[in-house]
């Protein structure tokens, strides 16, 4: 009997035809199932390049478009648009729709998302979910040849806590690093919303909402890879830039989503940071 799958793959896919001079949306998703946990990754876009479309017309116009995802506590890094690579302040996935779509079930799920750009360059999001469940990792390829690199930085969209505040519930953000932390409570006052830097040598992100008290989230990256950047928050999203040394080639990051009260979240993931470091290094992770 052959063994079975520990990472199951579900995909679907929604088309909506062009109307009104704007091209077709597609619509897409892939939920992974990994045992009892389910965690998802959405793609939408217009499709703006014949033969689909023959007019002027982003792929991404407005920021409900894009890569997000969902399941449970991971909806709370936005399913509409949470991920965004900006190279020479130019939007790589706004522009164009993605040209290769790849998954994989197995021991671990996997889903390849590449953009071919001019002159043979490509980015390429590569997303694992490993047999546990518990993360949404992400490795993204960026084949840029003799491009010359000014600045690539990763925007991050995320909503700790959910999205109460769309329908009149308070809120109370609290965002923390190994470094430095700020809130923004239910009586906030301040006409700027605070910023905290993100330093060089950090490895984790805890996002939070004290009042929700649940659907915490967390973000690892690799020190060595030296994404600074900073964390802008709000009362109600919350975003995060990364920024690399322009030689960067390959980005690695890991998305922890948690339905369990904020303390005791906190509390695992934090000392599960140096654990999913090596994970994200280790090269059966994204074996395809």
């Amino acid at each position: 009997m052959a063994e079975s799958l520990k990472v199951r793959v579900e995909h679907e896919e929604k088309i909506t035809p062009a109307a009104d001079n704007k091209p077709p949306v597609n619509s897409e998703s892939w939920t992974f199932h990994a045992g009892l946990a389910r965690a998802m990754v959405r793609y939408s876009r217009y499709l703006n390049r014949p033969p689909d479309f023959t007019g002027n017309y982003p792929s991404l116009p407005n920021s409900d478009t894009g890569i997000g995802l969902d399941g449970g506590a991971f909806g709370n890094w936005y399913r509409g648009n949470a991920i965004r690579v900006i190279i020479n302040d130019k939007d790589i996935f706004a522009g164009q729709p993605a040209t290769k779509i790849e998954w994989r079930e197995g021991d671990n799920g996997h889903l390849r998302l590449e953009w071919e750009l001019e002159e043979g360059r490509s980015v390429a999001l590569n997303f694992a979910v490993p047999d546990d469940g518990h993360a949404v990792c992400l490795c993204i390829d960026l084949a840029l040849n003799a491009l010359k690199v000014n600045s690539l930085n990763i925007q991050l969209t995320c909503y700790p806590g959910g999205f109460g505040p769309a329908y009149g519930i308070p809120s109370h953000r609290w965002v923390s690093t190994a470094q430095n932390q700020a809130e923004v409570p239910q009586d906030f006052s301040a006409k700027v919303f605070p910023k905290i830097s993100f330093d060089a040598n950090g490895s984790w992100i805890f996002y939070a909402d004290k009042f929700e008290n649940r659907g915490s989230l967390g973000l690892v990256v690799l020190p060595e890879e030296k994404s600074a950047g900073e964390i802008a928050l709000s009362s109600y999203g919350v975003g995060t830039i990364l920024n690399y040394p322009p030689e960067t080639r390959q980005i690695h990051l890991s998305f922890r989503a948690y339905s369990i009260v904020n303390d005791a979240a906190r509390k695992l993931f934090v000392e599960s940071v140096n654990e999913e470091r090596e994970r994200l290094k280790s090269a059966s992770l994204w074996q395809q």
